[in-house]
């Protein structure tokens, strides 16, 4: 586990910060060759976040859009059954098999008049970083692939053609490689799957018989999209349990504030039992992850019952007051470490490991980079609640809301979302079951959360571009290839309550970034 500069007790993720470490020994090593997969139980992650199953955030969209990028979303379980089967059944059933190949029609494209930074805008704006190079007229003359690292810090005013991989052979380059429209799917798949395989390039441009972009075509070289659905531990849980196994789902989830219970453990207990009748009909169940806990016993209390993963956290969320309302909960990044250092004990005592995933209060990327030192993966909602493909409404300047058939995404300020233990959360469903204290529509004392406003922050996809660009980032000046380095070599310094203000801008009216 990593090293802890400093007492812990009390604190938040904003109380540290990662130490850099020795460099990678690699020359050639860049941030982007930084490995953040996880894995989960057996369930693989290219990027390890996931979405908090709230019914504010994550919906199709959402949970579709996480699915493509390696994340796994996960369905609320204050939905109907149906309606959280539905999520799991629309990303599995939009899901690109590994090996298989997808067209992207109408791609982002730059001129090839225009500069480095009209392409480097465009591909933090849009999440792609392979972006054609087109004429006025169309006419495909090349690619540009944005590389952070090599052209962030280049002179961004010159021409995009000193930096675009050229189409035709130009002087000692060789022509770029294309497809063309007269070649048919399997033709450019198997093409395609020569490329990645010797390359390990994964898209071809699509080029028309006068030399026009067509499209861009991919391979696809994920496993299928992940998913994960919440489920609560009252009655009727294995009908819901069940019915997102037979949809296809990758993870359960137990949704409650305070899983060190024994309605928790009953659950966990039981699902064994639905495991070993689906396995005796000859189909696979998804592990299950026991939360929400804060304490090391916690976490042993439910991996004793069979808890494949663990989730931690009570309090910290941005819609949750729990800790203001009850007094009751832990400090975030406290919790994670107690539950960190017994999850190595107990992978030293037993050789089974067993993921950790901090959930709430993770505010920005500096947050998401201290917890992965301690855990397997990060959940948000506040986090992946601000993005355009959200369940939260959409909010103009004036404050009005924006319906779907009159919106205009540029005029998007905020999003509102709310809290799966709110009053809104309440009156959307008359059930809060998700928690054990009583309440009555008319009572405000046993509520936990709340509804507000986040800053809209565009679209998903390039949102979450820049939170793993930053967690690579993180990880190659603390001297880690990959997740298991970074827990294991990482040195946490607590900072100083004046450390910290200098760790933020100051002494000065910030007007740009």
């Amino acid at each position: 586990m990593a090293k802890i500069r400093g007492d812990y007790i009390g604190t938040t993720w904003d109380d540290f910060l990662v130490e850099p470490g020795a460099p990678i020994d690699d020359k050639k090593f860049t941030p982007e060759d930084v490995d953040i997969s996880t894995d989960l139980a057996g369930v693989e992650l290219q990027i390890p976040f996931l979405t908090a199953a709230m019914r504010s955030v994550a919906g199709k969209g959402l949970v579709l859009a996480a699915g493509k990028l390696g994340m796994m979303g996960v369905a609320p379980r204050g939905l109907t059954i149906e309606r959280e089967a539905d999520i799991v059944r629309y990303v599995k059933g939009n899901a690109v098999k590994k090996g298989d190949i997808e067209s992207e029609c109408d791609p982002t494209t730059v001129r090839d008049t225009d500069t480095l930074a009209v392409a480097i805008a465009k591909a933090r704006r849009t999440g792609h970083s392979n972006i054609p190079v087109v004429t006025r007229k169309t006419d495909f003359v090349g690619m540009f692939q944005h590389i952070p690292s090599k052209h962030d810090n280049m002179d961004v005013t010159i021409p995009i053609k000193k930096v675009m991989q050229y189409y035709k052979a130009r002087g000692r380059r060789k022509p770029m490689d294309v497809c063309t429209t007269n070649m048919t799917d399997n033709q450019i798949k198997k093409y395609l799957k020569e490329k990645y395989s010797r390359d390990n390039i994964r898209f071809v441009p699509v080029i028309d018989d006068v030399g026009r972009l067509d499209r861009l075509v991919f391979l696809q070289t994920l496993d299928a999209y992940k998913v994960g659905a919440a489920i609560d531990t009252h009655k009727g849980w294995e009908k819901r349990a069940e019915a997102m196994i037979d949809a296809g789902v990758d993870m359960i989830f137990i949704d409650t504030s305070d899983a060190h219970k024994p309605f928790s453990r009953e659950v966990i207990e039981k699902y064994a039992k639905i495991i070993k009748r689906y396995n005796g009909m000859g189909k696979d169940c998804p592990p299950i992850c026991g939360g929400n806990v804060v304490t090391a016993e916690a976490f042993d209390y439910l991996v004793e019952a069979g808890a494949k993963v663990v989730k931690s956290g009570m309090g910290p969320g941005s819609t949750c007051t729990t800790n203001q309302v009850l007094g009751v909960g832990a400090p975030p990044l406290d919790s994670v470490i107690e539950m960190a250092r017994r999850r190595d004990k107990y992978y030293v005592d037993t050789g089974i490991y067993i993921p950790i995933i901090a959930d709430g209060g993770l505010r920005q990327t500096d947050n998401i980079n201290v917890a992965m030192v301690l855990v397997d993966a990060i959940m948000g909602g506040n986090l992946f609640g601000c993005f355009f493909e959200s369940e939260g409404e959409w909010i103009d300047e004036n404050g009005d809301v924006l319906t779907k058939d009159k919106m205009n995404e540029e005029n998007i300020r905020r999003i509102k979302i709310y809290g799966e233990a709110s009053r809104e959360a309440m009156e959307t469903t008359g059930d809060m079951k998700r928690y054990t204290t009583p309440l009555s529509k008319d009572s405000v004392t046993t509520l936990q959360g709340i509804s507000g406003l986040l800053t809209y922050r565009g679209r998903f996809k390039p949102g979450v571009e820049d939170y793993t660009r930053t967690l690579q980032e993180a990880m190659y000046h603390a001297g880690a290839p990959d997740l298991k380095t970074y827990r294991s070599k990482v040195i946490l310094t607590r900072l100083s309550e004046k450390a910290k203000e200098t760790a933020r801008p100051h002494s000065l009216d910030i007007i740009g970034d």
